[in-house]
Formats: C-alpha cells, structure tokens, sequence
C-alpha cells in the first residue's frame, strides 16, 4: 500500500503541474521566438557554447544540425557546413538549450563566425526559428607563444629574427633596459655548423629587441652570427612572452638566408637550374626575372630579355634563356630580397654563381639572339668632319627615323664653351654594318668634345637594343699627336723606357709597325752616346716592346754612358682606336748611373755595392754626405772613402749610430747617384730566433727574422743578404744551406735531406744572417744579426708598428 499511495502522488503532482491554466501559464511567462544568439570560446579554442536568446531543441536530431549550421573561420571569407569543416567535429546541448560545437581543429584569430540556418532549431512552443541566426566577430583565445616567421641579415650579420605577433622580455619585473638586453643575451645561442651551441655572451655585440616583433643581434670586431648555410639561433624557453602572459618554448630557429648548393646547365644550354640549401620560394610578387642578371665575363651585366623567363620549381630556382649560353665565363646573379626559404629567412645579400662553363659540342636547334651591340670605341676622321663609333656587331637606328635619332644626344662644343642636347639637322647619319658615321656640314673646329646618346638609339639587327647610354672618349681635335713626355734608364743601363702622352690618362699605345704579325718598331729608333752627333741602330739582340704608354727598350750590353739621344720616328704608334699616332722624338735621358745598395754602419766600415761601371767608376770626382741631425753638406775625403770594382767603401767612424745620411756620388758627364738611409751597429740590422727544429722529411729549420732597418722604409738602398743554415751532427758540420735575399721581415727555413732525421736526436741546426757567404768559409762578411726570443721579436715588431701609425 505504501508503494502505491507514492507512485499516486506522483500521479497527482504531475496531474497537478499539467492542468495549470492555459490562459494564466501564457500570460505569465510567453514564449520568446528564437532571433539571436551569442558565442562562447572554450579555453582550448575548439569548445563553441551557442546560447539563443531562449530556450531552443533541434527541429529534427543534433546529426541533422551537422549541416544546418555553418562555420567560417578567421581569414577564410566563406561558410562551410560543421560536417564539411571537418568529419570529426560534434554536437551536444547543455540543461539550458545551448548547443556546444566540439571542433576538431581549434579556431584561431578574431573573425570567426557561426550561423544557424532558419527553420533548423525551435523553442519550447515548438516555433522553429525563421531566420538565419549568425554570430560574427568570435575571437578565438591566445593559447599560442610568439612564433618565428624568418629572419633577414646582412653578409651574415645585423640580423633581424621576426615574430609572428609582439611581445616582451620576460626578464625580472623592474629590471633597466641594460638589464633587459643582458638577459635577452643570456638566453641566446648560435651554432654556425647546426649542431654545436655557443652563447652569444661569449661576443661582444648589440644583441637587443627591436621593436615589438623582433630580435636583433649583431657581432663586432667582423665576426659574424651567420656562418653558412646550417647556422641555428636557440632561444631557451621562457625569453618572450605576449600579451596573454604565453611563454614560448625552447626554440630552435633555422636563419641562414637561401644559399646556392649547386648550378647546372642544361644540354642545350638554354636552362640553368640553381638549387640551394633547402627549398626557396619568390619574394618578387611574380616579377622575379627583373631580380636576375647574367654575366658573360666581358664587363656588362645582361639583363633577362623578352624571351627569358625565371621561375620556382619544386623549391629550386629555374631560369630560362632564349639565347643559349656560350663560352665558360657566365654567372647568374641574384639581386637582394628576390627569395625566401621556407622558414622565412629573406635573400637579403647579393647572391652570385661560380663560372657556368656552357656544355660544348650541342648544336642549338633554334639559336637566338637577345644580346645588345656593345660599343667599343669612337674616332673621328675625314679631316675631323666625321664622328665614327663601333660596335661589337651590326647596328641600326633604333629610334624612328633620323630626326629622332638626332634627339637626345648631349654633347661638349667647346666652340660655345657648353653643352648641346641634340645634335644639328643637317647631319648626315650613316649605318654600315658595325659602324655607325656621324657626318657634320663643317669640320669640328674647336678644341675638345664630348658626345653621350641616350639609351635606345642604336639595335642590332635582331632587334636587341642598347638599353644604356653611350658615351664617347673626349676628342681634341687640333691636336698634331701622342707627344714624348719623359724616359728613364733602369737595371744599371739595361733598359730604357720612354713615356709618351696626349692627356689622357687611359693611353694605351698600340706599335703600328706589324709586318705579318712581327714588330719593326725597332728599326724606327736610333741612339747616339756622343751627345748626337753620331746616330747608330739598335744592336739586333737588342728587344723593343710597348706596354700602356711607353716603349721599353732592353739592351743586351747594358749601356755605361751617362746619357743618350734617342730619336723615334713619327707615326711609329697609336692610341688604342689609331684615332692620332705619335710626333717625332728626339730628346735626352739621363741618370743612368748603377743602383748603389748597402747599410750605414756605424760600428765598422760601411761596403755599398753596385754592378760595376768602369766608365762611371773612373769618373768619379767626389763623394757628399749630407746629416739630418747638422743638416749640412760636407765632401768626403780621400782617406774617408775607397772606390773599387762593384764596390764604395765607406771608412769606420764616418757615421754615428742613429742618424739618417744621404750620399751623392758626383761622376764627370754623369748625373749624380744618391741613397740614404740610417746608421745602424752591424749585429743589429736584423733579429732572428733561434732556430725551430723538426724531424719531417729529414731535418727542417725555421726562424722567424725581423728588419730592424726596414722601419725607415729605405728598403729600396739596403740591398741583398745571406740567411744561413748550418747543420750540426752534435759538434760535427754536416751541411750548409744559404740564399742570397732581399730579407723582410717573416719567416725563413731551410730542409737539410739526411735519412736518419727522425732517428737522430743529435742533429742540431744554427742560423746567421750576413754581409755575404762564399766557398771560403772564412770569409763570411759581417754578422748582420742578434738572435732574440719570439717575445723580444714581437715587442720590436709591435714597436715598429705603432711607431708607422705615428
């Protein structure tokens, strides 16, 4: 009875709530139709709570509801279907009627929005919903760190590492921007190789965040953050921090910037495919052919054509060329911020290919031409009433007509003393294959011109234009021709050169004499060692050349004279175009007296040596010296200097130790000889180290050697030495290895062959440096030398460093 008398009051209670008036319950709380709703983003992003502005159920089940209500996520601009978005996602509904969204991908971004389509859901009087209900602007929670998004550097420094969003250092509240950057710096590693870490403390450097999305490092003292194509940054896990308070963890970025691996040519030479260290894609918004050029090795960069074509394949950069490459000097350059890799990284240097050597032996099926004319050179002829300018190939005018080819040519008329910015109309223009005439009513009469077309005024006959200016060489028209300007004598007699000009810095002579090939500039000079009155032929051994402004003439038997004649014939050379050759030379070179060289001693007697000249040895007639330190010239006497074969001895006492001499030797009918330099203590000229032995291949010295004389930079008058090493079987001498040297300063060694090197510890090796050496082993001149330890050695070289610096 007692179960029955419950299930009853069940009964009445229900029975109770369900016979409440219609008319009361509608007044008292009406049902509201379904118009709007809002939207609630679970933590994670891919909880969605839909709340309606009242009550709501399905019309038909929640898997119908997959279809009936649409997403559009951030940056996609279009609804799909819950169903289509992804297969996984979910529908519930909670006690209240919200409908809960489970995604299967979370939203991200701040412009998300749901939509519900009419007639899908009702509310509790069972009245569906008549319109689309739509929910926009649904932001999605910053769950996610600062994301790297690339980088950009210059030449493996100043590099930028960006972020995908801002953020802060998360360094100790109240910390100073020093503060900041110290532990930024802290938190930062590098591995050039990719795969051994270094601090970046162990550089010093500016290592900082620059501005709101980005970290800036750059080395000093030339080192570099970038080292080729595998370099890491790490960012050890909580340095940045965004404004949701997320964290990032340990990163590991990928910075080196797109890095060519490697360049083939195709067999018909027509494509060059450039992979690099990872894929790259274009940063040119499609327009990456006006980023490459190719070099040809003759000096002008070629940019790609009508015709070329440039693109990304499967990461590797392609480059088509409509004109097959030749030869073996081509490279393809890349101009900055054309790629990125993958990672972001921006191709912010100028990137350059090794040689590109085209493959030989393919014949081009279809071979077409996409390379301008080069101008070569201009000159004027016809009694200067033409102006010539030649191209590598056949020209034509590329403006429309003469008129307009006459247009935008700026030229220097001296007549008016300014320049002219087209030429005159009555000018005959005139192509002939590589050669463009510009003929002018009247002859050029002033003194000097200039003329500079503008880009476009000359094709080829492929319909390639010159797409830069074209400028000529100045003019001088009233010029009579390349003058003499100076000679000189060198090598104790044994040459003689002689320089011409015609005011231009860039002269090139060119020898005019060529008879099938072989120079008869020789027969067009002749000498006289009388002071002309007699003039003799060059010896036939005698040797001619020309080289940039100058005739050389080698003598087989040097000349001893002080001073010859030379007289050269006129029109023998040209400039490099023959636009104006030489007048005749008939002039005087002197100062042919032998190169004296030797040091100042002022502990012995001095020996200055020279290749000996018995005419000027005989001729001699006094010997002045002049002292920095008195600044006054006096003549040596006869008990104060010897002159002998090859040799001026200069006697002991003459000279004090530290201060600076010249001497003038004065010989009858010779100009006089003068050298210079400081007096040393002979042992003092140079310092060695004792020498470094190792047992490799036999047995091989080292020394390191210091010119102390050097230091006046007189290196010219000090003339040669001998470095020499002696081995020594214990006390025993076993070999002797010497080099007559100009020394410098460095290191010098020698290798002694003996089988038992490594085996015999009693091999010891001793170094001099003397005045001379011989076959008389008594007789080895001065010792020039003071064995000192590398750190004496280094402290006089740093000395002679900051003493040039002074």
């Amino acid at each position: 009875m007692a179960t029955v008398s419950k299930m009853m009051a069940i009964v009445i209670t229900a029975v109770t709530v369900l016979t409440v008036s219609p008319s009361e319950s509608h007044a008292a709380s009406p049902i509201a139709p379904l118009t709007s709703a809002t939207a609630e983003v679970g933590s994670d992003n891919t909880a969605v709570t839909v709340t309606f502005n009242t009550y709501t159920n399905p019309t038909a089940s929640l898997a119908d509801l997959m279809s009936n209500i649409q997403i559009e996520r951030s940056g996609s601009n279009a609804f799909v279907d819950l169903s289509t978005d992804h297969g996984n996602n979910t529908i519930s509904r909670t006690a209240d009627g919200a409908l809960v969204l489970t995604l299967h991908t979370a939203l991200t971004g701040t412009t998300n929005a749901i939509n519900v389509k009419a007639g899908s859901i009702m509310n509790k009087d069972e009245v569906p919903s008549a319109n689309d209900i739509t929910i926009s602007g649904i932001s999605a929670h910053d769950i996610t760190p600062p994301a790297y998004v690339g980088s950009s550097s210059s030449n493996g420094n100043q590099v930028n590492l960006n972020f995908d969003e801002d953020f802060t250092i998360n360094a100790p509240d109240g910390a100073t921007q020093d503060q900041v950057n110290a532990y930024l710096k802290s938190k930062l590693s590098v591995a050039v190789d990719g795969e051994h870490f270094v601090p970046v403390t162990e550089q010093e450097g500016d290592i900082y965040q620059n501005g709101s999305r980005q970290i800036y490092l750059n080395y000093h003292n030339d080192m570099k953050v970038i080292l080729g194509a595998r370099t890491l940054v790490q960012v050890a896990a909580g340095t940045l921090k965004d404004a949701a308070g997320n964290l990032n963890e340990d990163m590991i970025l990928h910075v080196s910037p797109p890095t060519i691996q490697s360049a083939t040519v195709s067999s018909d030479n027509h494509e060059v495919i450039l992979t690099f260290y990872g894929d790259v894609l274009d940063l040119t918004n499609n327009s990456l052919g006006n980023y490459i050029r190719l070099y040809k090795g003759t000096g002008n960069w070629k940019s790609l054509v009508t015709g070329d074509a440039a693109s990304i394949v499967d990461g590797k950069l392609h480059i088509h060329f409509a004109e097959a490459l030749a030869g073996t000097t081509n490279q393809i350059m890349i101009d900055r911020r054309a790629l990125k890799d993958t990672y972001g990284n921006v191709q912010n240097d100028v990137v350059l290919t090794a040689l590109l050597p085209a493959n030989i032996g393919g014949v081009d099926p279809s071979p077409a031409d996409t390379t301008p004319p080069t101008y070569l050179y201009s000159y004027l002829s016809n009694s200067v009433q033409d102006l010539n300018l030649v191209f590598d190939e056949d020209v034509e005018n590329a403006r429309a007509d003469v008129a307009s080819f006459l247009q935008g040519v700026q030229w220097y008329d001296s007549v008016i003393g300014s320049w002219r910015y087209s030429l005159p109309s009555d000018i005959t223009l005139t192509f002939a294959g590589p050669l463009v005439t510009i003929h002018f009513a009247a002859p050029l009469t002033g003194n000097q011109y200039l003329f500079e077309f503008d880009s476009n005024h000359f094709k080829d006959t492929a319909g390639n234009a010159v797409n830069n200016s074209v400028g000529t060489n100045w003019f001088f028209p009233q010029r009579q021709g390349i003058s003499y300007s100076e000679g000189y004598f060198s090598h104790d007699g044994r040459q003689l050169s002689l320089g011409f000009n015609n005011n231009n810095s860039n002269l090139s002579l060119v020898d005019q004499t060529l008879v099938d090939g072989v120079s008869q500039l020789k027969e067009h000079i002749t000498l006289s060692t009388d002071y002309g009155v007699t003039y003799a032929p060059l010896d036939e051994q005698d040797v001619v050349s020309v080289s940039g402004n100058r005739i050389n003439i080698f003598f087989h038997e040097a000349k001893q004279v002080g001073s010859v004649k030379v007289r050269v014939d006129a029109g023998v050379v040209s400039d490099s175009y023959d636009t104006i050759r030489n007048v005749a030379v008939d002039a005087v070179v002197a100062y042919n007296t032998p190169e004296i060289t030797g040091y100042f001693l002022s502990n012995t007697a001095s020996e200055f040596v020279f290749a000996d000249n018995a005419a000027w040895r005989n001729r001699v007639q006094a010997v002045r010296i002049y002292e920095n330190n008195v600044g006054t010239e006096r003549v040596l006497n006869s008990s104060e200097y010897s002159l002998s074969e090859g040799k001026l001895t200069v006697t002991n006492g003459v000279f004090q130790k530290g201060h600076y001499y010249r001497i003038s030797v004065d010989a009858a009918g010779y100009s006089s000889r003068n050298f210079e330099g400081r007096a040393y203590v002979s042992s003092e000229i140079f310092y060695i180290t004792a020498p470094v032995v190792t047992a490799e291949n036999g047995i091989t010295a080292k020394i390191n050697l210091f010119n102390n004389v050097d230091t006046d930079n007189n290196n010219y008058s000090i003339g040669n030495q001998v470095v020499l090493f002696e081995l020594f079987d214990g006390s025993t001498p076993v070999s002797i290895v010497a080099a007559n040297l100009k020394l410098n300063t460095g290191t010098y060694s020698a290798n002694f062959n003996v089988m038992d090197g490594a085996t015999n510890p009693n091999y010891t090796v001793r170094a001099y440096v003397v005045s001379k050496y011989s076959s008389d082993s008594t007789n080895l001149g001065l010792n020039l030398a003071t064995v000192k330890t590398q750190l004496e050695l280094d402290q006089a070289n740093s000395s002679n460093d900051n003493n040039n610096e002074e």
